[in-house]
């Protein structure tokens, strides 16, 4: 479970992380997501084309962007755990090691 566990985080910060994303290349943090922000809504937009719904769209956007406050959030607070050493993340490391 453990080990789960630490893949899913590390596909997580792929996608996520902009400082492992091919965005990390952007300095401004703000720019980076703002990107993805436009990123989320071109992807509710293709998926509202493909299901055929217009109302679909508002609900796929609503999501992405509520998704994508809460991942941004997240990272937020597990980057703060990491720099005052009290993350799940480092204990989890430790105990592979």
């Amino acid at each position: 479970m453990k080990m789960f566990t630490l893949r899913l985080y590390e596909c997580y910060t792929y996608f996520f992380d902009s400082k492992k994303n091919p965005l990390r290349h952007i300095p401004d943090p703000v720019s980076r997501f703002y990107i993805m922000t436009i990123l989320a809504g071109m992807w509710s937009f293709s998926f509202a084309i493909y299901f055929g719904s217009i109302i679909y769209f508002g609900i796929s956007l609503a999501a992405h962007v509520i998704l994508l406050l809460m991942f941004f959030f997240t990272m937020a607070v597990f980057y703060d755990a990491e720099k005052n050493k009290s993350s799940w993340l480092l204990k989890l490391r430790r105990g592979n090691n």
